[in-house]
């Protein structure tokens, strides 16, 4: 964002490159508003200042805590694959998709046969136990097949 001219920014996060020559900053150039709850990230960005929001590495950017530890909600909103993804908001993810490429097939039915009566709790890093009960059975099954071929091409 160039400018904050006098709003209020929260919960928000920059992965881009930043360049200009005026208000440029990590995620905000100029502020006279509140940023609270925000980030960018200084390796992709290429800056290590900002008029608001905390710059963070890469690494600290798909970290859970860097995000909880401000009240970020990663129960109903937010969800991100410790580790490996940037926060993207819950809906996002396709219930079903666990090997993330965008659509529900037979490579996800594989895996979730393979995880089949396990436990298996890891729902956003291709876990497949859908309902968040711990276990794989016929209740993750059914919001499975709810979504069978979702992105797939005709």
């Amino acid at each position: 964002m160039g400018a904050n001219g006098g709003g209020s920014i929260s919960n928000c996060y920059s992965t881009g490159s930043v360049s200009g020559s005026s208000w440029v900053g990590g995620l905000v150039g100029e502020n006279v508003g509140s940023v609270v709850g925000s980030f960018w990230d200084i390796n992709t960005s290429g800056l290590t200042t900002s008029a608001g929001g905390t710059g963070m590495t890469t690494a600290q950017m798909k970290a859970l805590l860097t995000f909880t530890s401000v009240g970020w909600d990663f129960t109903t909103i937010w969800a991100i694959c410790e580790g490996a993804s940037y926060p993207k908001l819950a809906w996002q993810f396709i219930p079903g998709d666990f090997n993330n490429d965008k659509k529900v097939d037979f490579v996800d039915f594989t895996r979730m046969g393979l995880k089949w009566r396990r436990t298996d709790s890891t729902l956003y890093c291709g876990g497949t136990d859908l309902t968040g009960d711990g276990m794989v059975n016929l209740a993750d099954f059914a919001i499975f097949a709810g979504h069978w071929l979702e992105g797939v091409e005709p």
